[in-house]
């Protein structure tokens, strides 16, 4: 699948399973979903995910960067709202873990290590120790890339390091089933969207 693909599924899956019910869990959905959804795609590098992984990567990491200067300078707790009980080691150890993680994952063959479930609990794992709360929005975004891929013609290896591939085989990556996909997400994307702002501001009226 396209990269739009994964990202629009990916969110509407992101906020159907998560539910957000305030501004901030919304952007959290839209924006670790999106991350979780493209990520198993930077093993290549050319691909449009790999590109749109690395773009949401750079601006979850300004994003954290500027959140870091408002605390130190405004006392705003931005940071700690979103780490909750994670330490500066823990928080330290997880994204180590995680950057870690998707080096070893860019070397490796498409759809073998970064569309496995090995993966997914290694990053999972670092999110677990640096900020729990992104943990379920990534989670759902990265399962929603693996049922995708799983649709496609050639395998992926889940069960990695096994060197068996699993696959349904029902359309090609690229053809109609991609642009069906992507209108839905899209619009199921938007739709959970003014759902979630109905029910947060005019829901209450």
């Amino acid at each position: 699948m396209l990269g739009k693909t994964h990202m629009a599924v990916g969110i509407a899956a992101t906020l159907a399973c998560t539910c957000p019910k305030t501004v901030a869990e919304l952007s959290m959905a839209v924006a670790i979903g999106t991350v979780g959804a493209l990520i198993p795609d930077i093993d290549v590098e050319s691909s449009e995910s790999c590109r749109k992984a690395n773009g949401a990567i750079l601006l979850l990491s300004a994003i954290s960067a500027a959140a870091a200067a408002l605390d130190y300078f405004m006392g705003i707790k931005i940071l700690e709202d979103v780490a909750g009980n994670s330490d500066a080691a823990r928080i330290f150890a997880g994204v180590l873990l995680f950057v870690g993680t998707c080096v070893f994952g860019k070397k490796q063959p498409h759809r073998s290590f970064m569309h496995s479930f090995l993966a997914l609990a290694l990053l999972d794992g670092s999110l677990a120790l640096a900020f729990p709360l992104f943990l379920p929005y990534f989670t759902v975004g990265f399962l929603s890339h693996l049922v995708l891929d799983l649709c496609n013609q050639k395998g992926l290896k889940l069960f990695y390091p096994c060197k068996y591939g699993v696959c349904l085989g029902w359309f090609r990556a690229h053809g109609w089933a991609d642009r069906l996909l992507c209108t839905a997400g899209c619009a199921a994307a938007l739709l959970l969207s003014v759902k979630s702002f109905w029910e947060m501001f005019l829901g209450k009226l």
